[in-house]
C-alpha cells in the first residue's frame, strides 16, 4: 500500500484531538463513562512516542498512565496531513438493489398460509434467489477481516507493552521521585459499517446496524481479556463510520472487571450469523474471484452456468445452517447481528420454527426443511 509521509507534529496533532474527541464522546454516552473518564484521564505531561501520550490521573495526582492510540482499518485508509482520507462507497448501487428485492419478498411473506405448502415453498425459492446477491456485498463489510485487523493490531503493540511502560516509569522519574506507574492504555479507534447486517435483541424488535456501530462481538471481549494479561489496564474503543469518518460512540473497558464495564455501559455481547459466501467452500477456491462493473445493475459474478448452479445449493445450505443457529440463540435470549438472507428466513419462519423446534435440541437444517414443508416426511 502506498502511503503518503506524515509530518509527526501534525499526525500527533491528529492524534490528540481524535483522542480527546473519544472522551468526550464517552462522556455523554453512559453515567459510568464519564464517571471513568473523569477519574482515568487527566492532564497530558508528555507526547511522544511509545507510548503515544502520558498522563497524569486527576483521582490520585501522583500516579501516571500511558495511552497508546492503535488505528484499525480493514479498508486500508491512511493518515494524510489533512486528516485520514476516505473512499467513497462503492456499492452503493447493489445496496439499493437487493433492498428492493427484500422488501418485495417481505411484503408478500406476510400474506403467507402457513398450511399451504405450496406457498411456503415458492416464498422460500424467491429467497434463494436473493442469497446470492448476499455475496458481492458482504464481502465489503466483512467482520473477520475487521476482528483480524484489530487483532494484528493489537498483538503489534502488545509486544512493546514493556517499552511503553519503562518509557512512562522514565517520565514518571524524571518529574519526581513520588510518581507512581498507574498502568497503560490501549485506545482502539475504529472504523466500521454493518449497516447492512440486522441486530436481533432480546425483547426488541429487530433493526438495522447503524452506520460506525460495533456489536460487541465474543473475539473483541476476548482480546480486551488478552490486552489485560499483558498490563493494559483500559481498554478505550471509539467507533466512527467508514465513509464520513463520523465518530459514533465510545467505550471504555476497565480490564480488572471486563463484566462490570459491559454492564455498566449497557452493553451486549453479540453473535453473529452471517454467510461468509465469499470464503471459500471446504477448501475450493472463493466463487467469488472476479466481478465486472454493470452500469444496471451493479456488479454481476463471473461465473459459467455450472458454476452458478452449485454455488445456489451451497449458498442455499449455509443459509439454512446460519437461520438454525439464530433459532437456536433466540431460544437462549442471546443477541445476534445477520446477514440479509439469513434476517429474512428469520423474519419468515423464526416463530413459527422456534414454536415447532424441540426445546433445548439444536435446529438442524434437515429438520427446519421438514418443519417448513419443503421436503416431505
Amino acid at each position: 500500500m502506498s502511503q503518503q509521509k506524515v509530518d509527526s507534529s501534525v499526525k500527533k496533532s491528529l492524534e490528540r484531538k481524535r483522542f480527546q474527541q473519544a472522551l468526550d464522546v464517552l462522556r455523554s454516552e453512559s453515567k459510568y463513562g464519564r464517571m471513568m473518564a473523569d477519574q482515568v484521564f487527566g492532564e497530558v505531561v508528555e507526547a511522544e512516542e511509545s507510548p503515544d501520550f502520558i498522563m497524569k490521573t486527576p483521582s490520585r495526582s501522583d500516579t501516571i498512565i500511558g495511552v497508546e492510540h492503535l488505528h484499525t482499518d480493514p479498508s486500508g485508509r491512511e493518515y494524510s496531513n489533512q486528516g485520514r482520507r476516505s473512499k467513497p462507497p462503492t456499492h452503493q448501487s447493489e445496496l439499493k438493489r437487493v433492498k428492493r428485492a427484500q422488501d418485495a419478498l417481505q411484503e408478500d411473506g406476510r400474506q403467507i398460509d402457513w398450511d399451504d405448502h405450496e406457498q411456503i415453498s415458492g416464498i422460500a425459492e424467491r429467497l434463494n434467489k436473493i442469497i446470492s446477491n448476499d455475496a458481492r456485498i458482504l464481502s465489503e463489510s466483512d467482520v473477520p477481516r475487521q476482528i483480524e485487523d484489530l487483532n494484528f493490531s493489537l498483538q503489534h503493540h502488545l509486544r512493546k507493552t514493556e517499552s511503553y511502560r519503562n518509557n512512562v516509569l522514565d517520565c514518571g522519574s524524571r518529574m519526581s521521585p513520588r510518581h507512581e506507574y498507574g498502568g497503560l492504555v490501549f485506545y482502539v479507534d475504529m472504523q466500521c459499517d454493518y449497516s447492512y447486517f440486522t441486530i436481533n435483541q432480546p425483547g426488541r424488535a429487530p433493526r438495522e446496524c447503524r452506520q460506525g456501530e460495533l456489536p460487541l462481538f465474543p473475539e473483541i471481549i476476548q482480546l480486551i481479556r488478552e490486552a489485560a494479561k499483558n498490563d493494559v489496564r483500559w481498554m478505550l474503543i471509539s467507533t466512527s463510520t467508514m465513509i464520513t469518518d463520523e465518530m459514533t460512540g465510545s467505550f471504555l473497558f476497565d480490564t480488572s472487571d471486563i463484566e462490570t464495564s459491559i454492564r455498566q455501559q449497557g452493553l451486549n455481547p453479540c453473535l453473529r450469523f452471517i454467510c461468509q459466501m465469499h470464503k471459500p467452500f471446504d477448501n475450493e477456491r472463493p466463487f467469488v474471484y472476479k466481478g465486472e462493473v454493470n452500469d444496471d445493475n451493479g456488479i454481476d459474478l463471473i461465473l459459467n452456468r455450472k458454476q452458478r448452479a452449485g454455488t445456489r445449493r451451497q449458498l442455499q445450505r449455509l443459509v439454512k445452517v446460519e437461520v438454525c443457529k439464530a433459532i437456536d440463540a433466540m431460544e437462549h435470549d442471546q443477541a445476534f447481528i445477520a446477514s440479509p438472507a439469513v434476517q429474512l428466513m428469520i423474519n419468515e419462519y423464526g416463530a413459527y420454527l422456534l414454536k415447532c423446534k424441540q426445546p433445548g435440541v439444536s435446529l438442524k437444517p434437515g429438520v427446519m426443511d421438514r418443519l417448513l414443508g419443503l421436503i416431505r416426511h
